[in-house]
Order: C-alpha cells, then structure tokens, then sequence
C-alpha cells in the first residue's frame, strides 16, 4: 500500500486512462468484426457493370456458427466485464435496486458470484482464443488479458489517483 503513495496521482490517472482505451480498443475491434463486409462500390473491371445474375453470392464463413455464437457469448461477457470496472458506472443504482429485489445475504453473493463469472469469463477467453482459430481470435485474446489487467490494477490506480497531497 506504501507503493501506492509513492505513485504521483497525475501518473496514476494517466495510467488508467491508457489502460483503460488499451481494453477499449480491441472489444470495439471485435465488435466490428461481427458486422458483415460491405460489397465492393465499383465493378472489378473497368467499363462493365454486372446484372443480377453476374453478381457475387455471399461465401459461406470458413468459422462453424456454433464457435461463433460462443465466441459472440465470450464477447458479451467481455464487455460487460470492462463496463463494470469502467470508472463512473453506476454501481449504487444497481445495488440499490438489488437490495429492494433480494434479500441482503443473497445479494451479497450474488454480487460475488457475478465478479467471479466475469472473472472467470475472461480468463476462459484467453483460453478460448488461444485454441481456437476464427476471425475474433486476436481481439478476443487481447482484450481479455487488458480486461483482467484493468480488473486487478484498476482499483490501485484508483487509491493512488485518489491520494492527491
């Protein structure tokens, strides 16, 4: 905890910021992925223009659905476990709202287990990624391991921001 003091909070807010558009970077890439490829705008060869029939059909993806509707579930955890850990969410409101709907010994470890699932969810994404080959491979990998990075160094950032002389 010493070493948190000794950390200039100006240092400290800028490593957290950094981290936490390095963990943004790859979900939207990601994300992005997802989305299907646009059609060329011209024809390939100059001077002609293709009719129906000429047209391209869609190839059929190289990645089976069912690795990339698990790798979409993966996605979501993701994002959702960065959201949680992003400063500024609005943790009272949802605790607030769980206190009215569960009793308190219920809502405490429904709170745990959810960090321990997203937790979970991330590492199980590195894991995934690493074995599995796909076009969500790269981003995957890398924004679990800067989730699960921003989800252990966050709250030290947060001391050390916060701890202004």
């Amino acid at each position: 905890m010493l070493a948190l003091l000794l950390i200039d909070h100006r240092v400290a807010f800028l490593a957290l910021a950094t981290l936490l558009l390095a963990a943004a970077i790859p979900l939207a890439i990601a994300w992005a992925r997802l989305l299907p490829e646009e059609p060329p705008p011209f024809p390939i060869e100059p001077g002609s223009f293709p009719n129906i029939e000429q047209e391209r059909r869609p190839e059929p993806s190289a990645t089976p659905r069912g690795d990339l509707v698990l790798s979409v579930a993966i996605l979501i955890c993701l994002t959702l476990a960065y959201a949680v850990r992003f400063p500024g969410f609005p943790k009272a409101a949802l605790m607030h709202w769980l206190d009215g709907v569960v009793p308190g010994s219920t809502e405490y470890w429904l709170i745990v287990s959810a960090r321990i699932f997203l937790l979970v969810a991330a590492g199980a994404a590195i894991v995934y990624a690493i074995r599995r080959p796909g076009p969500l491979r790269v981003p995957l990998a890398s924004a679990a391991a800067l989730v699960l990075i921003l989800w252990f160094v966050a709250p030290l950032l947060g001391v050390a921001f916060l701890s202004t002389p």
